[in-house]
């Protein structure tokens, strides 16, 4: 099923659904920022020109701004919600059509949001085109396949309620993933280079789990009566889980493409 547009503003509304599913990762081990590892890969930003597009709430944003302190680091985000929390400046612009001329920013981040674009290769031509010579996209994205434990607790509570054809967020990010991502990158720029961080997240817990499935409400189109329904069938599932478990493990396995 694939997620159409007005669904994926519904739920990057404002940032908190984003912060749900973000709170997951605090029990991958081995323990890891995905701001951290961004900001590595990038140097050499001191008075240059950034453009955070897919910023949501600012994390690499702010990030870049403490590392490159005279570069000016522009958030750009298509949700104005999501960008209530961070310090201009900033924009409200779709990835597709960026508000700067021509060859006139030094680097674009676009961290885990081309999937959501309805055609990522637009946004990879629309970064080219803003980019001066040499400049530099640093994107990311998921591994296919991956958190396939989380995707099958999702599809045994879900089904029964939404049918076989529902939500799968597998499927969903296939636009720009790890398989598809590398042709879309290298039909614009000379160089790809890709770096993986893999993980296991072991959960000791359901609430977490029940809150990560919860945000997602809005991509899978259901109403607060069905997912009240999924919720309580994955509830069951991950008591019967942890009556003999003490973790709920899924893989989580990131990937960074810095192109130039």
């Amino acid at each position: 099923m694939a997620v159409e547009v007005d669904q994926v503003m519904a739920n990057y509304r404002d940032s908190g659904n984003l912060k749900r599913r973000i709170g997951i990762y605090d029990f991958r081990e081995p323990r890891f920022d995905p701001v951290d590892y961004a900001a590595a890969l990038l140097d050499g930003l001191d008075g240059r020109l950034v453009l955070d597009v897919g910023a949501g709430f600012g994390r690499y944003t702010r990030r870049l701004r403490a590392d490159f302190p005279t570069a000016t680091v522009v958030a750009i985000d298509k949700g104005p919600g999501m960008l209530a929390e961070v310090e201009a400046p900033a924009t409200v612009a779709d990835a597709r059509a960026i508000p700067y001329p021509d060859d006139a920013v030094d680097a674009v981040l676009a961290m885990h949001m081309l999937y959501h674009v309805p055609d990522p290769a637009d946004a990879v031509a629309e970064f080219r085109r803003v980019l001066k010579p040499g400049g530099t996209l640093l994107a990311s994205t998921n591994a296919r396949g991956d958190m396939a434990a989380m995707a099958e607790l999702w599809h045994r509570a879900a089904a029964p309620v939404l049918g076989s054809g529902g939500y799968s967020w597998d499927g969903a990010i296939r636009g720009f993933d790890s398989a598809s991502a590398p042709a879309l990158l290298e039909a614009r720029f000379d160089s790809v280079e890709a770096f993986e961080a893999a993980g296991v997240v072991a959960v000791p817990e359901p609430a977490p789990i029940l809150r990560f499935l919860a945000s997602i409400q809005s991509f899978a189109g259901c109403d607060d009566a069905e997912m009240a329904a999924i919720l309580l069938a994955a509830e069951r599932e991950l008591e019967a889980h942890f009556a003999s478990h003490a973790t709920f493990d899924f893989t989580k396995t990131l990937v960074f493409y810095r192109c130039r």
